[in-house]
């Protein structure tokens, strides 16, 4: 019994994937995402409490994988200036984040693009003020010696990893395309980084 409420469950999130991609979160059907899952609209209350529940259910994968990489980027295992000249460090962060994006272009699109409405409407945001605080820790931890970056300044550095990730999602990047363009954008990161902290 337990299992084919699990594999109910699935199909679910399945279809209103689906749906979401289609139509985004604000125009989705819960009527369209029972039809579909041959699920009646009041059974799928049983397993969720509202659409906004579902969408968040369905985006869950690509934020725990964001949360992740953001984790692995700023381990303390770099905590060194070296860090900018390790191509081995340069290399780990291109397969970070390009990995990160090919198996998540759909997540991004949803919740950068479709998420109007929803409680995630605001995830660029709440992302940015997030990593910016954890960037400037990182920058505290590092050697004590970069107090002169300005917490703005990181903000908004923070914010453009979105942007980035938004923009190759955004034109549907090829393999060989992001890859290109993710490593261009860290080797013009790690110049304007060892000039701003001065190494």
């Amino acid at each position: 019994m337990q299992t084919q409420k699990e594999e109910v469950r699935k199909i679910i999130i399945e279809e209103a994937r689906e749906e979401f991609i289609r139509r985004g979160f604000k125009d989705a059907s819960m009527r369209t995402i029972a039809k579909k899952s041959r699920v009646g609209l009041s059974n799928i209350y049983n397993y969720f409490r509202n659409k906004d529940e579902l969408f968040c259910e369905v985006l869950s994968p690509v934020l725990l994988a964001v949360d992740e990489t953001m984790a692995e980027h700023g381990n303390a295992e770099y905590l060194s200036s070296d860090i900018f000249i390790s191509e081995e460090y340069k290399r780990h962060n291109l397969n970070l984040f390009v990995n990160l994006i090919e198996k998540n272009r759909v997540g991004f699109k949803l919740f950068l693009f479709q998420a109007s409405g929803s409680s995630l409407e605001n995830f660029r945001d709440d992302f940015t003020d997030r990593y910016s605080q954890a960037g400037m820790q990182y920058l505290k931890e590092m050697k004590k010696q970069y107090p002169h970056i300005s917490e703005f300044f990181m903000h908004t550095a923070s914010s453009w990893w979105l942007t980035i990730i938004g923009e190759i999602v955004s034109h549907d990047l090829n393999h060989e395309q992001i890859t290109r363009f993710i490593s261009e954008y860290i080797e013009f990161g790690v110049a304007g980084w060892k000039k701003i902290m001065k190494v």
